[in-house]
């Protein structure tokens, strides 16, 4: 794919439509402001909640220079025509800090959740182990845009 085909996808696909919005560089700054504070008031609340080592690791992380996150297009070669996969990499950025250690956190309840498969591989070591009727037939399903259309609120309640 060339750089021009991939802008005009890429645009056309996802930063042209009503999905996503372009601020301005003072909007950007204002609102990475906003979440710095809002992060470090969250964190100044929460305190007494966390380990030591969680406080040193959010601390030492703080002090830390942020870049912004950076989005791209993963082109989806296996399906026709190609279409490009929304990426936001947060690495390096103020929000890698947190989604790092909510990651950590929450791979402690995964045991907790009935449905949780650890990767293909264990389901079809899972699979051989049941025995299923002659006429069961087993699916599966690919979910399209998912995060885009998870309501934040409802997603945040969820976990």
């Amino acid at each position: 794919m060339d750089s021009s085909q991939y802008i005009q996808q890429i645009l056309q696909e996802h930063l042209l439509t009503s999905t996503y919005k372009q601020l301005s560089y003072q909007e950007t700054k204002n609102t990475m402001e906003h979440l710095k504070t809002f992060l470090k008031d969250l964190l100044s609340k929460h305190t007494n909640s966390l380990s030591k080592s969680e406080l040193t690791y959010f601390q030492s992380s703080l002090k830390e220079h942020h870049r912004l996150p950076i989005f791209y297009g993963l082109p989806k070669v296996h399906k026709q025509p190609i279409s490009l996969r929304p990426v936001v990499s947060t690495s390096g950025s103020l929000l890698a800090i947190f989604s790092t250690w909510i990651d950590f956190k929450m791979k402690e309840l995964l045991p907790f959740v009935q449905s949780y498969v650890q990767n293909s591989i264990s389901v079809i070591n899972e699979l051989k182990t049941i025995t299923l009727p002659d006429n069961a037939l087993i699916f599966t399903a690919d979910a399209v845009s998912m995060y885009t259309n998870i309501n934040t609120d409802i997603g945040i309640q969820g976990i």
